[in-house]
């Protein structure tokens, strides 16, 4: 009897697992989904790491290396890995530390006296590791003033940029803010070399590389780079093309000229848990000697960043070149590591202006990550219909509003959405375009204030200001700051052609968010209005957007659904469309805007 009762605990037990998922399994199938949503509109190319408690649970390789020759990215791709240098470098810095050959607290003046004296003994080792520094000197960054140089194809000498920083100044007190400084790390490669008497490279080889077990990372200059993934740009666009003017690695020194692959980064942030690289205490400064970044809780450590992503601590360093995007982080308390590297950007982000994405790896995708691996949900973008044999040919119109119309036509075997009304608008800015005007004093105030800002005539408009907006209103100086905006406008946005208000939120104090509409950009303003129905404040709206996009190609990805691919139309949103008989839905983002059939042909 006892040996029928333990047959059947077993056969209970084999079907029971039968039907249960692996939940290895399951994850890796929803990491697949997320990335099969980013190539299939050519958003990721690279290779990804993921691990937990300290297994790799997820590693593939997505696109080429070489799209010339059709090579293929594999686990033994190498990637630049841009600013990750500086987490590798900082390593240099602490072993240095840990021999008693220099501390934190040790003076820039103690290897450069004669840069910038006035200030280089109040600059410390921690201050250029943590990007507290103040310097104005920085490379790859210009300021508004003009401060920094720019990366060339040149090779350049650290004393030359030295005598070309010789009289800059200082932003702020060193320790005392946050400000990204590339020029900081070339200098702290420099007393790397002065303090070994090694060259930059073979210290690190010797004392960093070779220890963790980095077989495949190399400087620009030094490596054996035959696995190389090759920079493009064109992310996400209809064209991928190689970037064939690298910068010379001697302006990236120590700061953004390394080479690595994902498993060897793996590697380095193990050794770096596992006592390889340095002491537990050393390990701890890096992410405890911090500067606040002035962005919620994030701080800037030595070569990392301390941040949290869905409740978690995140602590990751990320880069950025032309033609490579990097990240490597962790979720410590979880035992997580995700490695991602990618050898193409939308475009050049030093030389060329794009108001997209340069490249979704930081941010979108790493994000989307982290999500699913604590258990979340995520939305993705929908994959295009396979196989589609019921195209149909369509002409028909929707409409928003009384001035907005949409298109929805077929031609070649392609649809497209066109927008139509009495003044030339995309749907990419329908929601900033609408007129969102409420009948009451609110839209009232906010009107009158467009009207004198738009006209430049201030004649009673102090009167719906609060005592503070009063005095600045209805005063000569407030008026001329005011119109010292409004020139400034015009001349950087052309022609003034309207205004509306697009958005009102708020109980008791409400903000009016008033687009004013140039020839060639849009510019928002948010009113404060409060109880009492007066202007207590007002601030520029960063959110409002430009796109002179009339005709959009629709992606086909449900019998009546259809996706607006808005990086490849001027780095804008993507939208989505549902199509029935009588309705048009367009969906931008956590709003749904439904147009009315007018007309079909």
């Amino acid at each position: 009897m006892k040996k029928i009762i333990a047959i059947l605990c077993i056969l209970i037990s084999g079907f029971n697992s039968f039907g249960q998922v692996n939940p290895n399994e399951d994850l890796e199938r929803k990491i697949d989904q997320l990335f099969e949503s980013y190539t299939a509109y050519n958003r990721f190319i690279g290779n990804v790491l993921i691990s937990e408690n300290n297994e790799i649970i997820y590693q593939k390789s997505f696109g080429y290396a070489d799209f010339d020759k059709k090579i293929k990215n594999t686990q033994e791709s190498i990637f630049g890995i841009a600013s990750l240098t500086k987490s590798l470098t900082a390593i240099g810095i602490m072993k240095l530390v840990e021999e008693g050959k220099l501390t934190l607290e040790t003076p820039l003046s103690s290897y450069f006296p004669d840069f910038i004296p006035e200030y280089s003994k109040l600059i410390t080792i921690q201050h250029l590791l943590n990007n507290s520094s103040g310097m104005q000197a920085n490379i790859g960054r210009i300021d508004d003033a003009g401060n920094g140089l720019m990366p060339a194809t040149n090779e350049v000498t650290l004393d030359s940029l030295l005598d070309v920083f010789k009289d800059s100044q200082l932003n702020f007190e060193p320790g005392t803010a946050y400000e990204y400084n590339n020029f900081g790390y070339l200098l702290l490669a420099s007393i790397i070399e002065k303090v070994s008497g090694q060259s930059y490279e073979v210290y690190m080889q010797q004392n960093v590389f070779n220890p963790a077990g980095m077989g495949n990372t190399f400087s620009n200059s030094s490596g054996n780079l035959g696995q190389r993934a090759y920079p493009y740009f064109g992310l996400g666009m209809d064209e991928i093309k190689k970037f064939e003017s690298p910068y010379h690695s001697s302006w990236l020194k120590g700061a953004a000229d390394m080479y690595s692959t994902t498993d060897d980064l793996y590697r380095f942030m193990q050794a770096l848990e596992d006592g390889s690289l340095l002491k537990p205490t050393s390990v701890n400064e890096l992410y405890s000697a911090t500067q606040e970044m002035g962005v919620n809780t994030m701080a800037s450590g030595l070569g990392w960043v301390i941040d949290q992503k869905e409740g978690e601590k995140w602590v990751y360093n990320s880069g950025l070149l032309p033609g490579y995007a990097a990240i490597m982080g962790s979720l410590p308390e979880k035992n997580i590591k995700i490695i991602i590297l990618s050898n193409a950007t939308s475009v050049n982000p030093v030389t060329d202006e794009f108001q997209g994405k340069m490249t979704f790896v930081e941010g979108e995708i790493t994000d989307k990550i982290i999500a699913l691996l604590l258990g979340k949900p995520i939305e993705l973008s929908p994959l295009p219909k396979q196989n589609n044999r019921n195209f149909t040919q369509v002409n028909k119109e929707f409409q928003l509003d009384d001035e907005h119309t949409l298109v929805l036509k077929s031609e070649d075997n392609t649809y497209y959405l066109e927008t139509v009304g009495e003044e030339n608008w995309s749907v990419f800015t329908y929601s900033f375009s609408r007129d969102a005007k409420e009948d009451n004093k609110t839209s009232e105030i906010a009107l009158f204030f467009a009207k004198a800002f738009s006209t430049q005539q201030f004649e009673g408009l102090s009167e719906y200001g609060n005592d503070q907006m009063k005095a600045f209103l209805g005063t000569a100086q407030g008026q001329d700051q005011l119109k010292g905006m409004w020139a400034n406008f015009v001349n950087h946005a052309g022609e003034f052609r309207s205004y509306n208000i697009y958005k009102i939120e708020g109980d008791e104090v409400k903000n009016v968010h008033v687009r004013f509409h140039f020839e060639t950009i849009d510019i928002g303003m948010v009113l404060s209005i409060n109880a009492a129905d007066k202007i207590q404040g007002m601030f520029m709206d960063d959110a409002v957007k430009t796109s002179h996009i009339s005709k959009v190609v629709l992606v086909q990805t449900g019998d009546h659904e259809f996706f607006i691919d808005g990086h490849r139309n001027g780095g804008m949103q993507d939208l989505r469309i549902i199509v029935s008989d009588t309705e048009l839905i367009l969906i931008d983002g956590s709003e749904r805007f439904i147009g009315k059939i007018q007309s079909s042909n």
